[in-house]
């Protein structure tokens, strides 16, 4: 079997847990982030077992996890502790089996004895979120507390160093461990793991290839592969070398060369597992030719897609702010968008989390799988509410205010230009602040409107298309002149009443009687609001960043300085 390159070569982070140990610095750390397979000693081996033969040369190695509880990774290793409990019963202490040392109450004052009473002694908690969650102290129990302190208090015994003993504890995600074992007092070396990188995966995609008959894995000369191994090694960042060995295989099994699209399809699945509490994938099943309405947007949007399939990546916007009221069509028009790019579109859940330093945490998560996933487009919808508005008070502890800079920041990095492609909808553009606004991180402010008369008939027409709703050819002109104030989302609702009329009455298509009926019946939700939805368009206009978007009556309404006095008049009736 081919060997990793450099196969005794420490990866960085381990290299940094030896360095740290060796000198002295620390005698407790705590491993967070990917758990992968990792390159050491001619193959690769699952992470427990490279700690032990990368760290552990020479000393009384045990492993312990909720799990499983204690084991070994050497008879000779486990003969050690067998002898050392021997002792403890001889003394009279409690006997510890090792068929219940997956009890932490038994079992971690029994590793904190031999910890302490042996020379050359390694530790590795694996799991150890699962032993020492997050929680609050005051949801803790006296035992659970006491467990606790025995750990924390490891980090600063100076005994550890003195018997050249140390401890390893192990968790996928730094947040889910109680911080009392890595924030207070100090002393325990907390590293990230990081995904592998394109030298990484390239050199373990050319071992998985070239195993042969020497493993389950392809041969390369089975064809497994419709693209090069250097191409598969850049399109597979932010997957793990597990998962890329699971989908050569699933390839192999299937007899299919794996292509950009199928590496495309694993990946997206690869990292939705990680980030699915965080963004919501979405497909939409138009692009924009099923856009109606809003001809001057889709064609400002057309000019972008174009530019990003010719690669002139300066000319797409870091940000696209969408404006304007509720139901015209944001959100849709983004999900068409990204569909006519080619490229994933997420829209961003709730990141914010109850628990000390989890919604940061989740923020600098999300933006690594975001840059992992890249080229994509990223949605918020109602920005105003979550990214946008900068807090002037600390009431969450100042979280709020670190998200609003962390956000700023990673919107203005030049390099994610025409990579990493935000999009978000507002009906509230004042609450936004201003260094939100500003070229650089918005750069596009585009304005949705109430559609005129003729946008209302484009999108009747169009809405029945996209819903596949058969219709006799009516005078749609018609309708659109008694739909004056209908959104498009209120339009479509009239398309969907006038299909359930036409069912009702026995029709299989949508007839004009059908359409009128549904004008008559139907109370849009915005009646009701009249004011604040006039109000949510004319700061759409306000905060357009171009004429051309605009319709004439408002370029002449925003020249005069007459669109400002509506707004402050509306400001006033509103009590905003």
């Amino acid at each position: 079997m081919a060997q990793p390159r450099d196969a005794r070569r420490l990866p960085d982070w381990a290299e940094d847990v030896r360095s740290s140990f060796t000198s002295g610095a620390a005698s407790v750390f705590l491993l967070h982030g990917v758990r992968d397979l990792v390159a050491f000693d001619g193959r690769y081996m699952p992470l427990t077992e490279f700690a032990h033969r990368a760290f552990c040369g020479g000393k009384r190695t045990v492993i312990y996890d909720i799990g499983g509880g204690i084991r070994f990774p050497t008879p000779d290793d486990e003969k050690q502790f067998k002898a050392f409990l021997e002792v403890r019963a001889a003394r009279g202490e409690p006997a510890l089996a090792l068929r219940d040392s997956y009890r932490p109450e038994l079992t971690i004052p029994v590793l904190d004895e031999y910890l302490m009473s042996r020379d050359r002694v390694a530790l590795i908690i694996d799991f150890v979120d699962k032993v020492f969650p997050a929680q609050e102290e005051r949801f803790m129990s006296t035992d659970e507390r006491r467990l606790l302190a025995t750990v924390r208090s490891w980090s600063t015994d100076p005994r550890l160093m003195r018997r050249n003993s140390f401890v390893l504890m192990i968790a996928e995600s730094l947040t889910d461990v109680h911080e009392d074992l890595y924030t207070r007092g100090g002393g325990t070396d907390v590293i990230e793991v990081p995904l592998p990188d394109e030298d990484q995966r390239l050199a373990y995609i050319n071992e998985l290839l070239e195993a042969g008959d020497e493993s389950d894995a392809p041969a390369s000369t089975n064809g497994d592969l419709a693209l090069s191994r250097a191409v598969l090694a850049q399109t597979t960042n932010g997957m793990t070398l597990q998962q890329i060995a699971a989908m050569v295989r699933f390839a192999h099994a299937e007899h299919r060369a794996l292509d950009l699209a199928e590496v495309g399809r694993h990946k997206r699945e690869a990292i939705k597992a990680e980030i699915g509490e965080l963004v919501e994938f979405t497909d939409s099943p138009f692009g924009l030719e099923a856009v109606a309405g809003v001809e001057k947007q889709k064609t400002l949007l057309l000019d972008t897609v174009r530019a990003l399939r010719e690669g002139r990546t300066g000319l797409v916007p870091k940000g696209i702010l969408l404006l304007g009221p509720p139901g015209t069509g944001k959100t849709f028009i983004m999900q068409c968008f990204a569909r006519d790019i080619g490229i994933p579109f997420v829209e961003l859940r709730n990141i914010f989390s109850k628990y000390v330093g989890s919604t940061e945490a989740n923020l600098e998560k999300l933006f690594y799988y975001l840059e992992a996933l890249a080229p994509i487009f990223v949605f918020i919808d109602e920005f105003d509410q979550s990214y946008g508005r900068r807090v002037s008070t600390d009431s969450d502890s100042g979280v709020s205010r670190r998200v609003f800079g962390m956000f700023n920041n990673f919107l203005a990095d030049d390099s994610h230009q025409g990579r990493i492609i935000f999009g978000a909808a507002t009906n509230r553009p004042d609450l936004i602040d201003n260094s939100t606004l500003r070229a650089g991180r918005f750069d596009m402010k585009i304005p949705f409107l109430l559609p005129d008369e003729a946008a209302r008939e484009a999108i009747i027409r169009v809405t029945f298309r996209n819903l596949n709703v058969a219709f006799e050819e009516a005078d749609f002109g018609q309708i659109a002149e008694k739909t004056a104030g209908h959104s498009g989302a209120d339009l479509r609702e009239l398309v969907r009443i006038a299909q359930r009329h036409a069912f009702r009455e026995g029709r299989e298509q949508v007839t004009e009687e059908d359409l009128l009926y549904a004008v008559e019946d139907y109370i849009p939700p915005g009646v009701s609001s009249a004011d604040e939805i006039r109000m949510m368009e004319l700061m759409a206009v306000a905060f357009t960043t171009s004429r051309s978007l605009l319709p004439e009556h408002y370029v002449k309404a925003l020249e005069s300085g007459r669109l400002h006095e509506d707004i402050r008049d509306l400001e006033l009736r509103l009590g905003w």
